[in-house]
């Protein structure tokens, strides 16, 4: 080729070309709808996906917080039957239960007594 020299292709050839770059552009275009579509709707989709993966983020969460409560519930029997002091603090406190024998004073509110009361005219 000589610089300078324009090169022309024949209208047949244009236009073969140009159809042959339609057909690759529907070609791609009808895959990449294919693989799009499945993944944003039906059982495996992409927002089924991330749903799915909080939920579990939050099961997981929900899992801990059971497992630590589990664990002090189990120190408090433990410490329920090993340690009788506890349950008959508790009795005591809790369910106003008293031993045979002891005597048991209860205060109420106080009153104001007649001196401290201010005289009404």
């Amino acid at each position: 080729m000589r610089t300078g020299q324009v090169i022309t292709n024949p209208p047949d050839t244009l236009a073969t070309t140009r159809r042959t770059r339609k057909r690759r552009l529907i070609i791609v275009a009808v895959l990449v709808i294919l693989v799009v579509a499945p993944s944003v709707g039906g059982k495996k989709s992409l927002i089924k996906i991330f749903q799915m993966s909080k939920t579990r983020t939050e099961l997981q969460q929900e899992i801990q917080r059971t497992r630590q409560i589990n664990e002090k519930l189990t120190r408090e029997i433990y410490a329920f039957t090993h340690n009788s002091g506890q349950v008959e603090a508790i009795a005591r406190e809790d369910l106003g239960l008293v031993k045979p024998g002891e005597i048991v004073y209860q205060f109420g509110p106080s009153r104001p007594t007649a001196a401290l009361r201010t005289p009404s005219r």
